[in-house]
Protein backbone atom coordinates (compact mmCIF):
# COMPACT_ATOMS: atom_id res chain seq x y z
CA UNK A 1 0.00 0.00 0.00
CA UNK A 2 1.30 3.47 -0.65
CA UNK A 3 1.66 6.44 1.58
CA UNK A 4 -0.89 8.01 -0.38
CA UNK A 5 -3.49 5.25 0.00
CA UNK A 6 -2.46 4.88 3.79
CA UNK A 7 -2.85 8.82 4.32
CA UNK A 8 -6.48 8.58 2.51
CA UNK A 9 -7.41 6.11 5.05
CA UNK A 10 -6.57 8.11 7.92
CA UNK A 11 -8.54 11.14 6.54
CA UNK A 12 -10.97 8.79 6.69
CA UNK A 13 -10.99 7.73 10.35
CA UNK A 14 -10.32 11.51 11.29
CA UNK A 15 -13.95 12.20 9.26
CA UNK A 16 -15.71 9.49 11.11
CA UNK A 17 -14.00 10.81 14.51
CA UNK A 18 -15.31 14.29 13.68
CA UNK A 19 -18.92 12.51 12.68
CA UNK A 20 -19.17 10.25 15.33
CA UNK A 21 -18.01 13.65 17.71
CA UNK A 22 -20.82 16.05 15.96
CA UNK A 23 -23.22 13.07 16.59
CA UNK A 24 -22.10 12.69 20.32
CA UNK A 25 -22.60 16.42 20.97
CA UNK A 26 -25.88 16.29 19.51
CA UNK A 27 -27.10 13.32 21.89
CA UNK A 28 -25.51 15.44 24.84
CA UNK A 29 -27.86 18.37 23.84
CA UNK A 30 -30.70 15.99 23.65
CA UNK A 31 -30.46 14.56 26.66
CA UNK A 32 -29.37 17.95 29.12
CA UNK A 33 -32.74 19.18 27.49
CA UNK A 34 -34.62 15.57 28.59
CA UNK A 35 -33.33 16.28 31.66
CA UNK A 36 -34.92 19.75 31.96
CA UNK A 37 -38.15 18.15 31.21
CA UNK A 38 -37.98 15.43 33.46
CA UNK A 39 -37.12 18.46 36.18
CA UNK A 40 -40.01 20.21 35.00
CA UNK A 41 -42.69 17.12 34.81
CA UNK A 42 -41.46 16.49 38.60
CA UNK A 43 -41.61 19.73 39.96
CA UNK A 44 -45.54 19.53 38.33
CA UNK A 45 -46.28 16.52 39.65
CA UNK A 46 -44.72 17.30 43.41
CA UNK A 47 -46.79 21.07 42.86
CA UNK A 48 -50.13 19.01 41.69
CA UNK A 49 -49.50 16.52 44.77
CA UNK A 50 -48.60 19.52 47.30
CA UNK A 51 -51.63 21.61 46.36
CA UNK A 52 -54.19 18.78 46.40
CA UNK A 53 -53.05 18.08 49.98
CA UNK A 54 -53.33 21.56 50.96
CA UNK A 55 -56.91 21.69 49.61
CA UNK A 56 -57.90 18.13 51.31
CA UNK A 57 -56.87 19.69 54.40
CA UNK A 58 -58.72 22.87 54.07
CA UNK A 59 -61.76 20.24 53.40
CA UNK A 60 -61.14 18.35 56.48
CA UNK A 61 -61.28 21.67 58.60
CA UNK A 62 -64.55 22.70 56.52
CA UNK A 63 -65.95 19.63 57.28
CA UNK A 64 -64.79 19.86 61.06
CA UNK A 65 -66.78 23.10 61.40
CA UNK A 66 -70.58 22.87 62.40
CA UNK A 67 -73.17 22.12 59.49
CA UNK A 68 -75.24 25.00 58.86
CA UNK A 69 -77.53 23.54 56.01
CA UNK A 70 -78.42 20.70 54.00
CA UNK A 71 -76.67 21.48 50.94
CA UNK A 72 -73.00 21.95 52.92
CA UNK A 73 -72.72 17.86 53.70
CA UNK A 74 -73.51 16.81 50.17
CA UNK A 75 -70.93 20.18 49.08
CA UNK A 76 -68.15 18.18 51.28
CA UNK A 77 -68.89 14.93 49.80
CA UNK A 78 -68.66 15.97 46.13
CA UNK A 79 -65.49 18.18 47.40
CA UNK A 80 -63.77 14.89 48.28
CA UNK A 81 -64.83 12.61 45.84
CA UNK A 82 -63.39 15.49 43.20
CA UNK A 83 -60.00 15.66 45.69
CA UNK A 84 -59.39 12.12 46.10
CA UNK A 85 -61.49 10.77 43.13
CA UNK A 86 -60.44 9.51 39.87
CA UNK A 87 -59.98 12.47 37.85
CA UNK A 88 -57.33 12.77 40.91
CA UNK A 89 -55.66 9.78 40.82
CA UNK A 90 -55.51 9.55 36.75
CA UNK A 91 -53.86 13.19 36.51
CA UNK A 92 -51.03 12.18 39.18
CA UNK A 93 -50.81 8.48 37.43
CA UNK A 94 -50.56 10.58 34.26
CA UNK A 95 -47.62 12.98 35.10
CA UNK A 96 -46.08 9.82 36.58
CA UNK A 97 -45.95 8.37 32.99
CA UNK A 98 -44.66 11.03 31.12
CA UNK A 99 -41.93 11.13 33.85
CA UNK A 100 -41.34 7.26 33.53
CA UNK A 101 -41.31 7.88 29.60
CA UNK A 102 -38.80 10.86 29.79
CA UNK A 103 -36.67 9.08 31.68
CA UNK A 104 -36.68 5.76 29.03
CA UNK A 105 -35.92 8.94 26.39
CA UNK A 106 -33.11 9.45 29.20
CA UNK A 107 -31.77 5.84 29.15
CA UNK A 108 -32.25 5.24 24.67
CA UNK A 109 -29.85 8.99 24.45
CA UNK A 110 -27.45 7.50 26.61
CA UNK A 111 -27.25 3.81 25.27
CA UNK A 112 -27.03 6.17 22.17
CA UNK A 113 -23.85 8.18 23.88
CA UNK A 114 -22.18 4.83 25.01
CA UNK A 115 -22.35 3.77 20.88
CA UNK A 116 -21.06 6.96 19.95
CA UNK A 117 -18.15 6.95 22.85
CA UNK A 118 -17.74 2.74 21.30
CA UNK A 119 -17.48 3.87 17.51
CA UNK A 120 -14.72 6.88 18.13
CA UNK A 121 -12.28 4.48 20.39
CA UNK A 122 -12.65 1.88 17.32
CA UNK A 123 -12.04 4.96 14.87
CA UNK A 124 -9.40 6.03 16.83
CA UNK A 125 -7.69 2.57 17.21
CA UNK A 126 -7.32 2.05 12.99
CA UNK A 127 -6.26 6.02 13.02
CA UNK A 128 -3.41 4.77 14.96
CA UNK A 129 -2.76 1.59 13.52
CA UNK A 130 -2.62 3.47 9.86
CA UNK A 131 -0.63 6.20 11.51
CA UNK A 132 1.96 3.15 12.20
CA UNK A 133 2.07 1.87 8.90
CA UNK A 134 2.17 5.06 7.39
CA UNK A 135 5.44 5.40 9.75
CA UNK A 136 6.46 2.92 8.29
CA UNK A 137 5.65 2.56 5.12
CA UNK A 138 7.37 6.26 4.52
CA UNK A 139 10.52 4.66 6.29
CA UNK A 140 10.84 1.95 3.61
CA UNK A 141 10.39 4.35 1.21
CA UNK A 142 13.19 6.66 2.62
CA UNK A 143 15.44 3.62 3.01
CA UNK A 144 14.69 2.53 -0.72
CA UNK A 145 15.40 6.19 -1.93
CA UNK A 146 18.70 6.10 0.03
CA UNK A 147 19.56 3.02 -1.25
Amino acid sequence: MTSGEIRAKIRYYEGLIDEYNREKLQLEKDLDELDRLKTKVTGLQTSFGDRQALRQKNLTALAAMPQRNRIYPVYCAGMQELLTGQMFSRSYEGLSEAGQKVSGKMREVLEKIDNCESKIASARSNKAYWEARLRETLAAEAEEANA
